[in-house]
């Protein structure tokens, strides 16, 4: 059985530290292994490949209603 593939940034991105709250800028090319920071990083194209965490379900939206 093989390892899960790294999450791995194909953009720069500027994120929060979890526990400083200081800003953080992430190169590309750079491994991102906390996942505190990793679910920071919303947008799929930032990243070399999808990530290995499972997504949080996000919040749905209503309907219009007439």
């Amino acid at each position: 059985m093989s390892a899960p593939a790294p999450n791995v940034l194909a953009a720069t991105v500027h994120v929060l530290d979890p526990v400083s709250r200081e800003p953080l800028v992430l190169t590309a090319g750079t491994e991102v292994t906390d996942p505190a920071i990793a679910e920071q990083i919303t947008n799929a194209v930032c990243w070399a490949s999808p990530p290995t965490a499972e997504p949080k379900p996000g919040r749905k939206t209503k309907a219009p209603q007439d």
